[in-house]
């Protein structure tokens, strides 16, 4: 398959980023629950890395809020 240049875009590069950090991260708290990745069907990884996803947008955001609100001289 053959890359496009819309593939470089910085939105998609974003969402692969992402979607690798999720897949690291639900991959860790498997080896912590001691459960393996064919323990689950591919439906209940799809859910498990798209939760994970969220959460990170989620940190990634406040993340962000905290860093303008330190900028702009507001305390938390």
């Amino acid at each position: 398959m053959e890359k496009k240049w819309t593939d470089y875009l910085p939105n998609r590069i974003a969402a692969r980023r992402l979607r690798a950090a999720a897949i690291r991260r639900v991959r860790k708290e498997l080896i912590l629950h001691g459960k393996s990745e064919h323990d689950f069907s591919k439906d209940d990884l799809e859910y498990l890395v798209a939760d994970a996803e969220i959460t990170i947008k989620n940190e990634l955001q406040k993340a962000g809020l905290i860093g303008a609100l330190a900028l702009l001289g507001f305390g938390l």
